[in-house]
């Protein structure tokens, strides 16, 4: 298990001497230098992290200033880290990345992600410039042991309630819209697929451009595939922000969700695209402004509620504001899954237990999971199939459909955990 920030601080501190930078930032305070552990934690928003990344930031910026000043900012960090981490090691032994990763979003959201010593985060945290620093935190795929012989759970979509043979379905189904998934990447070449998934964006490092886990492809195949998809029709872009052992970080997670943004802006997609994010983390406040930039771009969130059996207000991107984020029933029985994270933050849930979908190991391979991983994605394909079929086109929009029609079922969530939704994902087909 990665250590919490507040234990790393005195190994980090003994890293290097404080003193001037290799190159110069704009706006570096001529303060009094960081000289104590508790001075130290005092600079990063989440000091009580536990799944840290050593000696790795998240620096956000005030909206206030230009993109201008901006810019040349992260070109001094930049230049900074690529002089001060060549052949630098961390608190972990291991060798500091000069790597540098910039965020810009349309709704003034910037950051930039970073790898560095104690000495110089601290000291741009002291700019003006800077919103606030954020340790880096590691997250993982929200998905569960596999289970053989399991049901898909697209019928319990499109039926009042749970033990129905049929999914029934309008023949729009997700047809010009486009889903973004934020994932492990797309075994493309699956049949299941039908030409309609591409690989556009890659955030691990030496990875190939491909899904070598299998959970980003479970979960297309539960969006859009030709028989597990919610919504046939869909085009399914993966985004591939873990790696093969379905981790990664919120660096990483940043990186991808800046594609995303641009992408849909690049190619007019807004009020015509939906996100899924089927992973997640400790509670990240950078995540979740990226999340309100997403959505203010015109795409539709819907996220993983978590399979920590807690509150969901801890973890991140669940508990973005401006996210779907879904819980996970089971689709025979509407029994709440035992390992689903619940509380006020959910919105939805849906099928989540034994989800039969797309496999890795050949371009027929299916596989089945469970997880708050498996439910997100019927909640994304059915987001799809809502906004082809009733032209709605915002996050909001979508969100407030969907819990109207989950009331409409008079179906409610059994073994659910007080002060959460009874809302269960129902497509409008009774």
């Amino acid at each position: 298990m990665a250590p919490k920030f507040s234990t790393l601080l005195a190994g980090l501190l003994s890293l290097a001497p404080l003193g001037t930078l290799a190159s110069p930032v704009v706006g570096l305070s001529t303060g009094p230098k960081v000289q104590a552990t508790s001075q130290v934690s005092a600079f990063v928003s989440n000091p009580e992290a536990k799944n840290i990344v050593p000696n790795s930031y998240i620096v956000v910026y005030n909206s206030t200033f230009g993109a201008e000043d901006i810019n040349a900012q992260e070109a001094s960090i930049r230049t900074a880290i690529q002089k001060r981490n060549l052949n630098k090691r961390g608190i972990s032994g291991q060798l500091l990345s000069t790597r540098v990763r910039s965020v810009s979003m349309a709704n003034g959201f910037r950051a930039t992600a970073m790898e560095s010593d104690e000495a110089m985060a601290a000291e741009i945290h002291a700019m003006d410039m800077v919103s606030y620093i954020e340790a880096n935190q590691y997250v993982k795929a929200a998905a569960l042991v596999a289970q053989a012989n399991a049901p898909p759970g697209l019928v319990r979509l499109s039926h009042a309630q749970a033990g129905e043979d049929s999914y029934v379905f309008d023949d729009s189904a997700g047809e010009g819209i486009t889903a973004y998934v934020v994932d492990t990447g797309i075994r493309t070449t699956h049949e299941e697929f039908q030409g309609r998934a591409t690989l556009e964006f890659n955030a691990i490092e030496g990875s190939e451009d491909t899904d070598e886990n299998g959970h980003g492809s479970h979960v297309s195949g539960t969006i859009g595939g030709a028989t597990f998809g919610v919504a046939k029709n869909v085009k399914l872009v993966g985004v591939k922000v873990l790696g093969a052992d379905g981790g990664g970080t919120n660096a990483d997670v940043l990186d991808g969700l800046n594609f995303v943004e641009s992408d849909v802006r690049q190619k007019q997609r807004s009020g015509k695209a939906v996100m899924n994010m089927s992973l997640g983390g400790g509670q990240s406040r950078a995540i979740n402004n990226a999340i309100e930039a997403i959505a203010a771009a015109g795409v539709v969130p819907v996220v993983a509620a978590g399979n920590e059996a807690q509150d969901a207000a801890n973890t991140s991107p669940a508990s973005a504001p401006s996210a779907i984020t879904v819980g996970a029933i089971d689709a025979l029985t509407d029994a709440r899954a035992d390992f689903s994270n619940f509380g006020s933050v959910v919105d939805i849930y849906g099928p989540g237990v034994d989800v039969l979908s797309v496999g890795i190991t050949s371009d027929t391979a299916t596989d089945t999971l469970s997880g708050t991983s498996m439910a997100s994605p019927h909640v994304a394909g059915m987001a799809a199939y809502l906004m082809a079929l009733e032209g709605l086109d915002s996050a909001d929009a979508v969100s407030d459909r969907m819990k109207e029609l989950a009331g409409q079922t008079g179906a409610t969530v059994k073994q659910n955990v007080r002060g959460t939704t009874n809302a269960i994902a129902n497509n409008g087909n009774l």
